[in-house]
């Protein structure tokens, strides 16, 4: 009987065990074209422990999307040959923040083709005022959003087509109060695989963060970009970085150490 009761207790620890883990990392895999149109096959971890996502072309060639803190929808195929993946990442108290990555293949390695901070949403009821050392009515959301509607491909070239929503509602405060949308184009650039929405110059000494913190001096060359209302997205030499005010940029990683 007591050996009956042993067995029972390592099923059930054996069954939680496993369960638990198939909520830490969820694996599937998805199957598209490459930009060549090669037929591939991506795996792909959610690791909700170490807060990323893995993409996984082979056991050498892989991809790392970090500050994972579940996906917002699920992974869709665009136009066969790109991967979107739409993601919550970390805010602060109140926040919401989405992130959305598209992932392609060319030449054998997995290429992050747009990585933008998608959707900024708050919400806060009252504030603390250091004046009268109290808590004051607030009462103010707010919300931008970048919206996905279509990809065309005319032969000429990609082209990603999204709507960037804003809102602003104040109980308090009723003059910031406004609503509106705007139809953005994403190009495609071929040499770098990404997309961009106009191209920038950079001149002068900028300070960069990322894996290794620099500084490097450009001299106007030219980079693909992606001016959104709350940020702008620079791709440079097959990195994408967060361009900060004055001559800042912060590089948004994606290696999976």
């Amino acid at each position: 009987m007591k050996n009956i009761y042993i067995l029972i207790i390592s099923a059930v620890m054996s069954f939680v065990s496993n369960n638990a883990m198939s909520q830490e990392n969820e694996d599937m895999s998805l199957e598209l074209n490459s930009l060549s149109n090669e037929s591939v096959r991506v795996n792909v971890d959610m690791d909700d422990v170490n807060d990323k996502i893995t993409l996984k072309l082979n056991s050498k060639e892989m991809l790392c999307l970090n500050d994972y803190r579940g996906l917002e929808e699920d992974m869709k195929i665009l136009g066969n040959k790109f991967i979107i993946i739409q993601y919550k990442t970390r805010g602060g108290s109140g926040v919401k923040m989405i992130r959305t990555a598209l992932v392609c293949i060319s030449n054998g390695k997995l290429c992050k083709a747009l990585d933008v901070l998608s959707t900024e949403s708050y919400e806060f009821k009252d504030t603390y005022d250091k004046a009268t050392d109290s808590l004051k009515l607030y009462d103010e959301s707010g919300l931008c959003t970048l919206r996905f509607v279509d990809l065309q491909n005319d032969g000429q070239g990609f082209l990603l087509h999204a709507i960037q929503y804003e809102k602003v509602k104040s109980k308090y405060n009723k003059e910031s109060n406004y609503e509106k949308s705007d139809t953005i184009k994403f190009f495609f650039d071929e040499k770098n695989e990404v997309f961009y929405t106009t191209y920038v110059r950079l001149e002068g000494s900028y300070k960069i963060d990322g894996e290794m913190n620099s500084r490097r001096f450009f001299k106007g060359q030219k980079y693909p970009s992606v001016d959104l209302k709350n940020n702008q997205y620079i791709f440079i030499d097959k990195v994408w970085y967060n361009k900060m005010r004055g001559n800042h940029l912060v590089e948004i990683l994606g290696s999976c150490k």
